[in-house]
Parts: C-alpha cells; structure tokens; sequence
C-alpha cells in the first residue's frame, strides 16, 4: 500500500524556506539615496545667494520702514515678499539640517547624524530664533513692522557666502563685494536710524526759511524739510532779457545767495524739478551718515543727549570702518599686483646679478624677456608649487586631466590599463624652455618621453623641420631599448622649442619602475608594441628581438650589495685557506729547521771523534 504524501513531503529537505526572505534581501539589498547636501557644491552656494538675497531685503527694507511715506504706501506691498522669505527661511532650516560634515576625517552623509550635528550647533538656535513669527502682527497694527528685527540674525548667512565664494569667484571680486555691501549697509541703517532720531527731535524754533543758503554752524543737527530744496534751473530766454554779456564770476554773490535766489524765483524765471518727500529724507539722512561715517564731519553740532551719544557712537564705528576699509582696500591693490611685484624685483635682482657676473647682452635679454612673458600671463604658481602642495594623488588626478588625452592618443599607451597612466602621471616632471632652447641634443639617449603641455617644439630632421604643438608626445615608443637598434637607442635629430613652453618629462627609469609593479604581461605588451613601431620605422637592423633590460638604482644597489656579499664570503675563504697553508709551511719550516740543527748536531760530533 503506498504511502500518501504530504504537501511538506514534496518540499526538498535541503530547501530552508523559512529563510528565503533573508537571503533575498542579503543578495539584494534596499536602495539607500542618500539625501545629505554637499557644503561646498553649486547647488548649496546658489541657495545660500538666496537666503542672503532675503537677509538684505529684511535689512533693506525693514530699515527703510522708518520713513513714513513708504510705511504707509508700500508696506501691504511688502507681505506677500515678506511670507516668501520666510518660507526661504524655513526651508533653510531643513537644508541646513541635511548639510554634510567631516568628522575626523570622514565624511558623515547620514541624515540622523547631519540633523544631530546641526541641532546641536549654536546656529540652530539662531536660526530657530529667526524665524519666530513675530511680524504677523503687520496685518492688524501698521507699527509692529519692527517686530521683524528678529529676522536681522539670519545676517551671518552673508558672511557664509563669502566664505563659500572664495573657491567659485575671484578674490578681487570678493573683496570689492564685501567693501561695497558692508559700507551701503552700515550706511543705509545709520541713515534710517538718524532719521529716526530727526523724528523725535524737537525743530520748532527753527524758522528755515534760508536753510539751504546758511553756514552749517547756524543749522540744526536733526533733518529738516528745509536742509534740502528742489532743484532750480534757469528757464528765462533773450525775450526776458536775461543773458548778460559783460557777466563775469565773483565770488562775492556768494554772499548774497539768499537774494540771487529770490530774484530768480519771481516772474517764474526758474524751472523747478520737484523730489519726493522720501526721496529728500532718505538722501539727506544717507549724506549725513556717510559723511559722519567716513569721519569728514561738516554737520552740525548735536543738540541733545540721545544726539551726542549717537554721534559719539557714529564716529567711533567710523573710525573702525575707516581702517577696516583702507586696510581691505590696500590689501586689494597688493593682491592685485601681487604677481606684477614679486616679477619686477626678480627682475631687478637679475639685472644686478647679470651685470656683477658681465653676463653677455644676448643672455641678458633673453632673461629679461622670460620674466616679462611670465609677468604678462600673470603665473602665480609653478607647477611644481601645486605638486607639492596637494597630495600625490590628488596632482596625479590634476595631471591626468590636463594630459590624459594625449597619454591616450599614443600608440604605445594605448594598449596599457588606466591605472598605469595615472601612476606614470604622477612622475612627470614639469620643464620650461624659452625660445630657441634646445631640448633634446641629437646623440643623447633615448631617457626621456617628453609631452608638450603648452608651446611649441621644432625638429631639426635631415628633410627639413618638422613642428610639434601642444597635445603631442615626444619619444614615448623609444623608451623601450632593443640590442639591435640602429642608431643605438639615441636620438638622430635635435629637439628646439620655438615658443615658451611647458614641457612633462618622464624619464625611462621611472616608467619602468612603475611598470615593474604590474603584471608582466602589459609589460610584454608594451614591448611588442615598441618592437612593431620602431621595426616599422626603421629602426631596428632585424626581425630578432632583443631586449634592453633596465634596471633601476635599487636593483643595482641589491645587486651591488650581494656582490659585496659573495665578495666578502669569498674573502673569508681565502682567508681560511691562507692562515691554514700558513700553519702548515710554518710546521714544515720548523721541522727542516730542527732536522737541518740535527745534521750540524751530528756533523761536530763526529769532528771531535776524528
């Protein structure tokens, strides 16, 4: 009778379906995106442009709300621009809570650590404090505009512009932004709050009716209406008999303005280009700030306590400002001739050291000629100062891409792995010729592989010269050495720069060096290819290949040092076998000896017998 099967039965005993999920989800597992914000990318430097766009809007016109013309006209205007910075603030918050950060080194994308490092730091709270919705009282009290002075902590976001702009801009750019945006600030918000002050300043005993005409001394510290007039133009013609042509300047009118003026406003003989009221105090109070600022005086002396403290306030924050801008501005000029200064003294010491030495006049100008070519493109860095200062790889990254197509373009190379290129990157050595600088000398051995970075190079064939331009490769098959070769692995031609040029050079034992850490067979690969370029060149004598192995100074020093070795080793065998043969020859030396004492021992015995 058969056994009925159960549905368990059917399952493979080995088949462990409990744990399929698991293993699935081991051989595949879940996509991780990664949602963390690079602090030094594009896209975090244009949003951070944005916040600091709503930080000077709210400095702007949170400061110009103190006039009355605009607070009353604009200021619904304005609350639709002010929700949208706020949702901007908002959103940076939530940004900034994604920024990525190093940690010992690490960089840490994790969003629970980003969002813990954030809400941990000093400018969350700044951040959080910023955004508190103070302002929503606009909507029912016109006067609560300044409860959206809390918004002027989001400023230090300018100074993280700055910062992240030094890699993407120009540094005189930056300079020249910071002086001019801190100085319109600086000035605009002590315009508004002067204005402020002029408000609640008390002007009645002012008459102002010669107000524009009087000496500063006679005027009165706060804005008024008075200080400043539209503009008057002549508007008379010839039918107003006008123009007088015995007129000539005395500046003893000068005197009489009050009355000139008077004159020329009756009988409508002047135009009048009328301001607004808002116009006039902002540029008035704008005049008085920058003049107070920059310390050049000239206004009027305070009248009051609050008016004595702010300008006391006033000129010490100028003073500050007046040194902070003339050291940026001198720091901006010797940035700007840096490179244009350090060429010149060069110059000068070369000029004197040619001279002490009597140098003749041809080398001399072809001195000075480098220096002005260096100083006319402006070279800061040489490139060994950026190969050493960014590390290895990094440079050989650097280096790969500005050669990296010509290291491809050769046919030799062509058939090598991309690692192998970026370490033989790493060890070109960077050359400068001026014009008519020989290279390369016909007879020199092949050592060398030359690249032109920029320039020009002639060679000097037997048919006529030959032009090499920027993007080529000089030698890179005959780096190779055969035993057969013709002209015995050396150059037939010379090798002249026709331009100031830039010249990589890697030299045959460095190439070889980096090739002997790689699998012999690229090594055989490169070799074949070597043999069929110079083959099909001519170069070599036969279809026999034979090769020119190199070895570098370590295998010569190893090879030297087991020499020495076997040397010593042998020595010591010598050694031995001469202090042995020496015992011997002196043993056998004393036994003659002793025999020939017993012979003449003998021999006088029988004397005296006979």
């Amino acid at each position: 009778m058969s056994k009925k099967l159960d549905d368990a039965d059917l399952i493979p005993q080995h088949f462990e379906y409990e744990n399929q999920y698991e293993k699935w989800r081991a051989a595949n597992p879940r996509i991780e995106y990664d949602f963390s914000v690079d602090q030094s990318g594009y896209i975090y430097w244009i949003w951070t442009f944005i916040v600091v766009c709503g930080s000077l809007y709210n400095i702007i016109v949170l400061s110009v709300l103190a006039f009355e013309n605009i607070r009353s006209a604009y200021l619904e205007k304005f609350l639709p621009i002010n929700v949208a910075f706020d949702v901007i603030f908002f959103m940076d918050i939530i940004i900034r809570s994604m920024l990525s950060f190093y940690d010992e080194g690490v960089l840490v994308t994790e969003f629970s650590e980003t969002r813990r490092n954030y809400f941990h730091s000093f400018y969350f709270g700044i951040d959080l404090l910023a955004i508190f919705p103070f302002d929503y009282l606009l909507i029912r009290k016109t006067s609560a505009a300044f409860c959206r002075l809390n918004r002027f902590l989001k400023i230090y976001r300018i100074a993280n512009f700055i910062a992240q702009s030094y890699g993407k801009l120009t540094q005189v750019t930056i300079s020249l932004s910071k002086i001019i945006t801190a100085c319109f600030l600086l000035f605009h918000v002590n315009a508004c709050v002067f204005y402020i002050i002029s408000v609640n300043s008390d002007t009645s005993s002012w008459d102002g009716v010669n107000a524009t005409f009087d000496d500063d001394e006679y005027l009165p510290w706060p804005y008024t209406p008075e200080k400043i007039t539209d503009a008057y133009f002549v508007g008379c013609d010839g039918r107003t008999d006008c123009y007088n042509p015995n007129f000539y300047y005395d500046e003893a009118r000068e005197e009489h303005l009050v009355e000139l003026y008077h004159f020329w406003r009756m009988n409508n003989r002047t135009q009048v280009f009328n301001f607004s009221t808002f116009t006039k105090e902002y540029t008035l109070s704008m005049y008085w700030s920058a003049m107070t600022m920059t310390t050049l005086g000239e206004q009027p002396a305070p009248n009051t306590s609050i008016q004595n403290a702010f300008e006391i306030i006033n000129t010490l924050a100028g003073l500050l400002l007046f040194a902070v801008i003339m050291g940026s501005i001198g720091d901006l000029v010797a940035n700007a001739n840096a490179v244009k200064t350090y060429w010149q003294t060069l110059m000068d010491g070369l000029k004197q050291y040619m001279t002490y030495r009597n140098l003749n006049e041809s080398l001399q100008t072809k001195v000075l000629k480098y220096c002005e070519y260096e100083m006319a493109e402006e070279t800061i860095m040489k490139e060994h100062e950026v190969r050493d200062e960014l590390p290895t790889k990094l440079y050989g990254h650097v280096t790969t891409s500005i050669i990296g197509s010509s290291l491809v373009k050769s046919p030799l190379f062509r058939v090598s792995e991309r690692s192998f290129l970026n370490d033989i990157s790493e060890l070109l050595e960077p050359h400068y010729f001026c014009p008519g600088d020989v290279v390369i000398e016909k007879g020199q051995f092949c050592s060398s592989m030359l690249i032109i970075v920029c320039g020009q190079m002639v060679e000097m064939a037997d048919d006529g010269e030959v032009d090499h331009y920027e993007g080529e490769i000089l030698g890179d098959v005959n780096l190779i050495w055969f035993n057969n070769h013709l002209n015995n692995n050396r150059h037939q031609h010379n090798f002249v720069s026709s331009a100031f040029s830039q010249i990589h050079m890697l030299s045959r034992d460095d190439f070889f060096k980096v090739l002997s850490s790689y699998d012999p067979k690229l090594k055989r690969r490169l070799c074949d290819v070597a043999f069929y370029l110079q083959k099909q060149r001519g170069e070599l004598d036969d279809n026999k290949r034979s090769l020119v192995e190199n070895e570098d100074m370590e295998t010569n020093l190893k090879r030297l040092a087991i020499d020495t070795l076997e040397l010593h080793d042998k020595m010591g065998e010598v050694e031995e076998v001469f202090w042995k043969f020496q015992r011997k020859a002196k043993k056998k030396l004393f036994k003659s000896e002793m025999t020939a004492i017993d012979l003449l021992n003998s021999r006088k015995k029988m004397r005296r017998r006979f």
